[in-house]
């Protein structure tokens, strides 16, 4: 029975907003007029008489800063029942809404003068668990489900709650008051200024104004939590969890009080409130949601329990609130000013919560590693699909599109890059000037160029323009010419790109970084422009371009020069080695080498490299390709030599930690025991269904780092009874983590009978609505049967949509297409989306098709040149 007691009452009360534009003047769509702008919103919400209604009203402080006849702000799925201006008697005359829109009107009984004046609403509106809004999230408390309340405002959601002005330009005060049950426990962006016990036994909790700051940042908790506290330079610290999981919670905290204060330091700017919570729910949409103040986040990403976690998950934690502190500067004290220049606000912190998540753990290789996100960055930027880092958004609900791996990965590379090239001092500089000339307000990208280019001395705005401005990215390509013991090198560039037809011809001012191999380490740096560059070198060495990875580019060497890097591949950085290893494979896909080059290349990295993201890499390339092998005759004996690579790996690191072994190893471990697992390596697979014994007995007998390894090999071959097992444990387990992983593990199972078990556990609550859609994905693309998840999200559609938030309802069914590498299944998405699938996902859909007819064509290409090549390797032949 759900515990109903701590939302059934919830007598929150949430600002409003106001809105700004003349009536002669048109609206552009999603795009409110400046005319009318607000200032201060003085918001309460609270129960209606239906269990699932919130009563809400506000007076909004607003400034007419031009006469208007009408007034218009954002309001989306509220009922509208009061609206007035304050002493202005008759003055609103009607109001309409326009769903499509989003738009709120006010019509004005005649022409309001400029001035400033007090808007006063009243509205209701119906809970949900779509994560939008305000809405109701399901967790267990003591073997009970109960349920509390959330926000989630990112992109335009705060319109869900309040009417409200509902773009990041139209900064404001929030002052919220909210009545809760007793029991309850309500947090907000501020801390608390009253908080009184009413004669019916509920209380009333009365928050701080905020500071500016756009709506999307509007925070509102109410439930029963458990928290811990703590301070750092000044700042009061709390993390709260649903009950239970309240220790989890501590890595958390002691990783903020180690990030906050560098923050502050690096920026320049203290964090400007006076406490700082962070509150973590299972059902959240996403890793973390910067709300100023009050940062929320899914229980995957913040709860580290030190017996039953991974070391992923412990780097994903650090990582994530990395990332969601660095919001607060940028993105909440400086805000962008419109949607288009997201990255601002999430390529900036990608960048800085990587970069102190490597200060602090210096151990986990974390710029190594972060190549493995730019990777995919780069496979999505070289097609026709992508998009500039600084897109085009015509409205709140194309917002959506620009939440994707161009603006956050992108974009923290790119800064990576033009950081290395000014320098870190200069680049520092540049960013505290930005801060102090900016906080409170919002900016574009330009006027973070002017800050940077004030403090380095640099043109960095024309440096930096074509990065941001234009899609795609280049390709270096490297000859060599030997005089006198010298080495000169010729540069050009080309844009580099991956099944298109007629890419558009674009150029790039390139920070070009390039050393011997082997030889001084020193890096030299030429800006690489639209003309060929060259540069002379003293040495003997072979050349490396691009030095560590830590450029945006491809770089393709002349014959003769790769196969000399190919032999000192040992004597390489671990950095080049990755870098050169991902060019290469890259290079084959857009049809620039053939594919030998990249198996002899990644034969001789196997043989002599044993670091974990070099292996990391390997194992990813060779499960891509092992999935362009369904179907295919060839998949055996692929799968049988790519064993054969990974089995040295695995016997010399063995199946259980060893004394004194890195963090890295243990990952090495779970991840080569994952795919050798995968290809039905017989003594692995029965390894597993050993130690799956040994976990029903004693759990503490499977480590958190091969836990997700051994429940996944066991899922992936289990019988009824197995599959069974399993499930109970996942409906058992109270972690979300180890939840996601059982339930993760019964849609790896490669049976049809069983597959349709799992995927009828979506249409069900046993789930939280996210984790149920994901599991339909995971089913086609895991599992492997991606015909029958695609059938069955056709048969109930409009259920699982219903499960979704913004956040992720225009990916699930081109998601669900993932698996395919069929060029019919593209054409056959195209057609189910322009019948069943709103205007937002015609982006997505457009992506999914393209990757589809990639891989399709790929396929064809690729396997059989590399069924040659395993032929000729099993004679102990090599291929030509």
């Amino acid at each position: 029975m759900l515990m109903l007691r701590c939302w059934l009452v919830v007598s929150l009360f949430l600002g409003c907003c106001t809105a700004r534009l003349r009536a002669a003047e048109p609206v552009p769509a999603g795009q409110l007029p400046r005319s009318v702008v607000p200032k201060h919103y003085a918001i309460r919400l609270e129960a209606g008489p239906d269990a699932k209604q919130v009563l809400g009203t506000q007076t909004v402080t607003i400034e007419v800063r031009e006469a208007v006849s009408e007034i218009q702000l954002n309001a989306l799925d509220l009922t509208i029942t009061k609206a007035e201006l304050r002493g202005q008697v008759d003055a609103l005359t009607q109001w309409t809404m326009d769903p499509k829109t989003q738009v709120l009107t006010l019509q004005l009984s005649k022409p309001l003068p400029t001035g400033t004046y007090e808007l006063e609403l009243a509205w209701s509106f119906i809970l949900n668990e779509r994560a939008q809004g305000l809405f109701m999230a399901r967790h267990d408390a003591s073997g009970t489900e109960a349920i509390s309340l959330a926000t989630q405002m990112e992109p335009a959601d705060a319109r869900r709650m309040l009417p409200c002005w509902d773009e990041p330009r139209f900064r404001a005060a929030y002052q919220l008051t909210v009545t809760i049950p007793g029991k309850c426990q309500a947090v907000s962006n501020m801390p608390e200024t009253k908080n009184s016990v009413l004669p019916d036994g509920r209380r009333e909790v009365a928050f701080a104004a905020t500071p500016s700051m756009p709506s999307y940042l509007l925070a509102l908790f109410i439930g029963e939590y458990e928290e811990l506290t703590g301070e750092v330079d000044g700042i009061k610290l709390r993390a709260l969890t649903t009950p239970g999981k309240r220790e989890q919670a501590r890595y958390a905290l002691e990783a903020t009080k180690l990030l906050l204060p560098w923050f502050n330091e690096y920026f320049g700017v203290k964090y400007p409130l006076p406490k700082l919570d962070q509150i973590s729910i299972p059902g959240a949409p996403a890793a973390g949601m910067e709300n100023w103040g009050a940062i929320l986040y899914n229980d995957t990403a913040f709860l580290y329990d030190p017996a039953a976690s991974s070391q992923w998950t412990k780097e994903g934690v650090f990582g994530v609130v990395a990332h969601e502190l660095a919001h607060q500067w940028f993105g909440n004290l400086v805000t962008m000013t419109w949607w288009d220049d997201l990255w601002l606000n999430e390529g900036f912190a990608s960048w800085i919560g990587t970069k102190a998540t490597a200060h602090f753990n210096p151990s986990w290789e974390v710029w190594l590693r972060a190549a493995g996100d730019k990777e995919w960055a780069m496979w999505l930027d070289a097609r026709a699909t992508t998009h500039p880092i600084q897109q085009p958004v015509k409205d709140a609900a194309g917002a959506l599109d620009a939440f994707d791996s161009i603006t956050y990965s992108k974009g923290q590379s790119f800064l990576r890059m033009l950081e290395q090239y000014l320098g870190e001092a200069k680049f520092r500089d540049g960013l505290r000037g930005y801060m102090r000339q900016h906080a409170y307000g919002n900016t574009t990208t330009v006027d973070l160029w002017n800050a940077l280019g004030t403090a380095s001395g640099q043109p960095v705005a024309e440096i930096a323009s074509g990065w941001t401005r234009q899609p795609g990215f280049p390709l270096v390509k490297v000859a060599t010419v030997r005089e006198g013991g010298r080495t000169g090198l010729a540069f050009a560039q080309e844009r580099f790109a991956i099944h298109q037809k007629s890419p558009e011809a674009l150029t790039w001012k390139i920070p070009l970084s390039f050393s011997e191999v082997p030889g001084s380490t020193d890096a030299r740096a030429l800006l690489l422009g639209a003309m060929p560059g060259a540069a002379l070198l003293t040495g003997v060495g072979a050349v490396k371009a691009n030095v560590a990875g830590s450029g945006y580019y491809r770089v393709q060497y002349e014959a003769a020069l790769f196969g000399e890097l190919v032999k000192l591949v040992p004597e390489m950085t671990a950095g080049d080695r990755l870098n050169l290893l991902h060019d290469t494979w890259a290079l084959v896909q857009a049809e620039k080498v053939p594919a030998r080059d990249w198996l002899g290349l990644m034969q001789r990295v196997a043989e002599t490299d044993t670091t974990y993201v070099t292996w990391d890499a390997i194992v990813d390339q060779l499960g891509f390709i092992d999935e362009l092998q369904r179907g295919q005759p060839g998949r055996r004996a692929f799968r049988d030599w790519a064993a054969a690579l990974l089995i040295p790996q695995l016997d010399r690191i063995g199946c259980d930690p060893k004394a004194g072994e890195t963090e890295l190893t243990a990952l090495l471990r779970s991840t080569v025991i994952s795919a050798l697992g995968r290809w039905g390596h017989a003594p692995v697979i029965a390894e597993a269904r050993a130690r799956f014994a040994r976990f029903q007995e004693s759990p503490t007998s499977l480590n958190g780092d091969m836990r997700r390894a051994v429940l996944g090999i066991v899922g992936q071959n289990a019988d009824a009874a197995t599959y069974a097992t399993l499930h109970r444990l996942a409906k058992e387990e109270s972690s979300t983590e180890q939840k996601r992983i059982l339930y993760g593990a019964l849609a790896q199972s490669g049976s049809t009978e069983l597959a349709q078990q799992t995927l009828a556990l979506a249409l069900t609550d046993e789930l939280l609505p996210r984790e149920a859609t994901r599991l339909v994905q995971k089913v086609g693309e895991d599992g492997e049967l991606s015909d029958l998840a695609w059938r069955f999200t056709q048969a109930n559609l409009e259920v699982l949509l219903a499960k979704l938030p913004s956040f992720g309802a225009s990916d699930f069914v081109p998601g669900v297409f993932r698996g395919f590498s069929e060029e019919a299944r593209a054409a056959e998405l195209e057609a189910f989306s322009k019948s069943h699938l709103p205007p937002q996902a015609k982006y997505a859909v457009e992506k999914a098709a393209d990757n589809i007819r990639f891989k399709a064509a790929f396929k064809a290409r690729l396997l059989p040149e590399l069924a040659e090549w395993i032929a000729q390797q099993s004679k102990g032949t090599t291929a030509p």
